[in-house]
């Protein structure tokens, strides 16, 4: 079971929609310019342009000093170039509000100056790349604009971009942009978030590129969900190609980006080498150049191999077990263990003229070969202070050295991290175990949000039991501070961790995804509905749920009641039949009240369910019986049942290779596609909100003059095409909701009614 990530959405201006039963929003992910303190202009106050302006005589040069009213809004003012020559006293609000769409959907943490740390290379190590990689940026006459850094996982290259982006940024002559670290474990890698990321960073720095943003944003705010090919003609080709905004003032901007391989999806990975790729070649005199990072994966080589690229690219490759490589490796071990000697002087021997010995150092050194991952990751098990005792520590990583040490004297650092990640699982205590292994299952398997605190609420788990389950992993982990749990997310050091956990050849007894965590999981779930609904008085409340730790003032703690209620009901029913036993299926049947309960419509209005899933779900059959879902035909409809006070939402799937789900075949219907299209254009015309995940779109309607009206004539008009076309309809009573999906133009697409049932 892979669970997705669940988006943010807006918290609703109506005070009656955040009421203790449904009317609670989804948690908000807080945008750039929030965490920094304030809006966007906050940021960098010094990147504001300001007009050269005269005073009356005897003023103190402060507008407010001068009474004389102004006529004219450019009275006195002189010297000063503006970019369009269109400007309204409302330009600084429409800036805060643009700036404030793009920083709503960056990707919050990927900058090489976030607060979510990107280590950077150890002192006088990588100079010979990172030297080269410098000539490459600064070099006017250079032959390529884009430049693909590539080596395997864990040999640092990472490490090398971060210390090019902090010299660069500290540079007086800066040609740094903006810059993009990717992390799939902790959740930096929305391809749809990519070029809003780039492009509001470079609307932080460059004035006129900023005034540009407000233009277009001013005239499509709702450009931020086009797909990634129009956003990159909108926020790379127009701007620096076509209008040349940066003529004259830039003659290079670096744009970095880290990781591409943990990108979500290769699809989109190799877009984004093509569009990159052909925006160089197409407009050679664009300032723009491209600093990318990433494995060598297949997808990635093919795609800079496209015969089109050829000409629009250099290489260089980080690579493992070079002189070079080794050499920067006993720098950073040899200045560590200093390090580490003398921040735990009471633990090491003083008597000791050398530690590690020059043979312990020896064998450490050559199993790294040049990899940094396995240095680094040594160096923070042995010097981890919640143990105070590098010296045993020691001992135990030479000990997992020689036992993955091969008779025929063959070395695979990999291997030998795969057992020190295992000896650091070993050392979890026992009665600790299960809850360290499900907060890893939670985190590896995407079930997670983005706040730590909110995790352990939906799980169950005590701040105490969290801390002790996680108390052993700090060398691996990143673990927020109690104070801190509410906002920080727990993150991994090096996805190399990750890919051990998930992988059940590697990492054996600790494999996080098995049947009995997932199990565990749906047993919380089902927990937490059964705790909201009230048997006597036949109503959901979402502040019945209890907290395991309780954070925050009253309003967080009914956000987090909110969102572990939407998170259990909206994962439980996606949840995979692999892991259902009969055990899971007895507590299922506790929910049959629970679901004649629920008010479907309601839950749709305000919450991102995916309603398809449910006639697929392993407890179809339940529902079915407990007459909660069930099939009939669309011209058993009636219009007049439709509940025009909730929001009707209409999902577009846009994952590759969706099709038609189980009870949903159009065959012999007839063509149904052009009522659809109709429909969803009267929902288009008005629709209040646009929100994207991965795989769908959704879009909520809100009121207009012709919407109901306009809604029940294309209603009526497919009838009238396809009578028999099947409607899925759950819930009672006034709590229900109709659901229909078709094929249009390739596309699945359903739309979703909340509705008095059948009449």
């Amino acid at each position: 079971m892979k669970g997705r990530k669940r988006r943010q959405s807006e918290v609703s201006d109506n005070p009656g929609e955040n009421s203790p039963n449904f009317h609670g929003r989804k948690k908000e992910r807080r945008s750039t310019a929030e965490r920094n303190g304030g809006s966007p202009s906050a940021i960098n106050p010094t990147i504001v342009e300001s007009a050269s302006r005269t005073f009356p005589a005897g003023s103190s040069g402060d507008a407010t000093s001068n009474p004389t009213p102004h006529t004219n809004f450019f009275s006195g003012a002189h010297h000063f170039t503006i970019y369009k020559p269109t400007m309204t006293e409302g330009d600084n609000t429409n800036e805060r509000q643009s700036m404030k769409i793009l920083a709503k959907h960056v990707i919050v943490g990927a900058e090489f100056d976030s607060s979510d740390h990107h280590p950077s290379c150890h002192p006088e190590t990588r100079t010979n790349i990172s030297h080269s990689i410098q000539l490459w940026m600064h070099n006017l006459t250079r032959k390529y604009k884009i430049l693909w850094l590539h080596g395997p996982a864990g040999v640092g290259k990472s490490a090398i971009l971060q210390t090019i982006a902090e010299t660069e940024a500290n540079s007086p002559t800066s040609i740094l942009g903006a810059t993009l670290f990717f992390s799939r474990p902790n959740s930096r890698d929305d391809p749809q978030r990519v070029l809003i990321t780039i492009a509001y960073r470079l609307a932080v720095i460059y004035p006129p590129y900023r005034q540009y943003i407000v233009e277009i944003l001013s005239i499509d705010p709702r450009l931020v969900e086009k797909s990634m090919r129009e956003q990159f003609k909108a926020f790379i080709v127009r701007p620096f190609a076509e209008e040349r905004l940066m003529d004259g003032l830039h003659d290079t901007i670096l744009i970095l980006l880290d990781g591409l391989d943990e990108c979500n999806g290769e699809e989109a990975q190799c877009e984004i080498i093509l569009l990159i790729g052909k925006f160089v070649l197409q407009y050679p005199t664009s300032p723009l150049i491209w600093l990318i990072a990433s494995r060598p994966e297949p997808h990635i080589q093919d795609a800079f191999s496209e015969e089109e690229l050829q000409l629009s690219y250099g290489e260089m490759q980080v690579l493992v077990d070079s002189d070079e490589a080794r050499r920067d490796v006993e720098k950073y071990l040899r200045k560590s263990f200093a390090d580490i000697r003398k921040k735990h002087r009471r633990s090491i021997d003083s008597s000791l003229q050398q530690w590690p010995s020059e043979s312990d150092f020896s064998i450490i050194a050559t199993r790294s070969s040049g990899l940094f991952i396995f240095p680094s990751t040594l160096i923070r098990f042995i010097g981890d202070t919640a143990y105070a005792d590098p010296d045993s520590r020691l001992k135990i990583v030479l000990e997992v050295i020689e036992s993955t040490s091969s008779p025929d004297g063959g070395q695979n650092p990999f291997e030998t991290l795969d057992a020190l990640y295992t000896r650091i699982l070993q050392e979890v205590p026992r009665d600790m175990l299960s809850t360290t292994l499900m907060l890893l299952a939670t985190w590896a398997g995407g079930f997670n949000t983005d706040d730590f605190a909110w995790d352990c609420n939906w799980l169950g788990v005590t701040r105490g039991r969290v801390y002790g389950a996680l108390q052993r992993l700090h060398s691996v982990l990143k673990v927020p501070e109690p104070q801190d749990a509410l906002e920080g997310e727990l993150e991994v050091f090096h996805a190399s961790f990750y890919d051990y956990l998930v992988s059940p050849s590697r990492s054996g007894p600790f494999y996080v995804l098995t049947s009995g965590i997932i199990q565990t999981l749906l047993l919380r779930w089902i927990h937490v509905l059964l705790e909201s609904h009230s048997a006597e008085t036949s109503d959901i409340d979402v502040t019945r749920i209890s907290l395991s730790w309780p954070m925050g003032d009253e309003d967080d703690r009914l956000r987090i009641q909110q969102w572990t209620f939407d998170m259990s009901l909206d994962y439980l029913i996606r949840v995979s039949g692999e892991f259902v036993n009969d055990s899971i299926r007895n507590e299922f049947s506790r929910l049959a009240a629970f679901f004649q309960d629920l008010d479907f419509g309601q839950v749709l209005d305000y919450m991102d369910l995916d309603m398809v899933t449910y006639p697929e779900t392993v407890f179809a059959k339940n529902l079915e019986h407990w007459d909660v879902l069930k099939t009939v035909p669309l011209q058993s409809l009636n219009f007049n049942d439709i509940r025009f006070d909730l929001s009707p939402k209409i999902h577009r799937y846009k994952k590759p290779g969706t099709s038609l789900r189980v009870g949903w075949d159009t065959a012999g219907q007839g063509d149904v596609g052009p009522a659809f299209e109709k429909i969803f254009h009267s929902m288009r015309i008005v629709n209040s909100r646009g929100e994207q995940s991965g795989d769908y779109e959704t879009i909520n309607a809100s009121d207009g003059p012709t919407w109901e009206t306009d809604l029940k004539s294309n209603l009526a008009t497919w009838t009238d095409m396809a009578p028999s076309h099947p409607i899925m309809m759950f819930g009672r009573g006034r709590k229900s909701c109709a659901c229909f999906q078709f094929n249009v133009s390739g596309e699945l697409w359903a739309l979703c009614l909340p509705c008095v049932q059948l009449s």
